[in-house]
């Protein structure tokens, strides 16, 4: 077993509900902004630790559309967790790869067989599960705007793992996410401050400082190197089960934490996403992206 990818698995398992304990007393731009100054100057100490180059290599263009997305996809999973479960939102995330192949299908002309069609079925199925909590017959969980915005979230993280596959082909992933984080940061951070000012941030209580500290310096910096370390000491193939851990830690913590109940209706939601992610990824080419700057 990895420490390091077990680390940073854990790290964004809580992460959902250090998001939800932070939206009390944050606006989701105020988060991003946050989470971007913590993150960022955390992941510029290792790549001086590390003695990286922080050289673009002629991908500016490429990071700066990374860094929009980026920010979109916070923002996006933000406003969606404003109204739902820190626990629906971590299972609803891991249909993040199916959406990587669909776009990959449609964008990159990559081949869609079969187990991909089947792991798209059975996310629908897990994440209907979820949403309506096993009563289809009731349209009140077409309402249930958080959950969708969440799911959409999974669209904006397909995107941007599309445009940053070229990237880190060229970048060390750490060094991409820095200057992604610092050219979003340059536009979020000034905004954030625009409208509050600082008052959002010296107003808040001990939980929210505590949850956005771990956001930014745990769960996006220290996460991502901890992610970044296994994946260079474990073959590829073997890195996709740990991922599978990151919503049990987010129930079992939400369920402690928060006080979310755990249902079978999540449960059932829950098999169904796993089993469409295995299905797809025994594809002989469905191996998706995973790698995850986070959340």
């Amino acid at each position: 077993m990895s420490i390091f990818l077990l680390v940073a698995v854990l790290f964004w398992g809580f992460s959902y509900i250090a998001i939800k304990v932070s939206l009390k007393y944050l606006t989701p731009v105020e988060l991003i902004a946050a989470r971007f100054v913590l993150g960022g100057l955390t992941l510029l100490a290792i790549i001086w630790f590390k003695r990286l180059s922080l050289n673009f290599r002629g991908q500016f263009k490429y990071l700066l559309l990374a860094a929009a997305i980026l920010f979109m996809h916070f923002w996006v999973m933000a406003t969606g967790m404003e109204t739902t479960t820190a626990t629906n939102t971590a299972w609803i995330l891991t249909t993040a790869p199916i959406f990587i192949a669909i776009l990959s299908f449609f964008i990159l002309k990559e081949q869609f067989g079969l187990y991909q069609i089947i792991g798209v079925i059975l996310a629908t199925i897990g994440v209907l599960l979820l949403v309506s909590k096993g009563n289809l017959k009731s349209l009140d969980w077409i309402s249930s705007t958080g959950d969708w915005i969440v799911l959409g979230s999974c669209v904006t993280w397909a995107f941007y793992t599309i445009v940053t596959r070229r990237i880190t082909r060229e970048l060390n992933p750490l060094v991409a996410t820095f200057w992604m984080i610092a050219i979003a940061g340059v536009i979020v951070i000034p905004c954030a401050l625009l409208v509050k000012g600082s008052t959002a941030y010296s107003h808040m209580a001990p939980d929210g400082i505590i949850a956005v500290v771990f956001l930014g310096i745990g769960c996006l910096a220290i996460s991502f190197w901890s992610w970044s370390e296994g994946l260079s000491k474990k073959p590829a193939g073997e890195v996709g089960i740990y991922l599978y851990l990151e919503p049990l830690f987010t129930m079992s913590g939400a369920a402690v934490l928060l006080g979310e109940p755990i249902t079978i209706w999540i449960i059932l939601g829950a098999f169904f996403i796993v089993s469409a992610v295995y299905v797809s990824e025994r594809s002989e080419k469905g191996k998706f992206e995973q790698r995850r700057v986070q959340i």
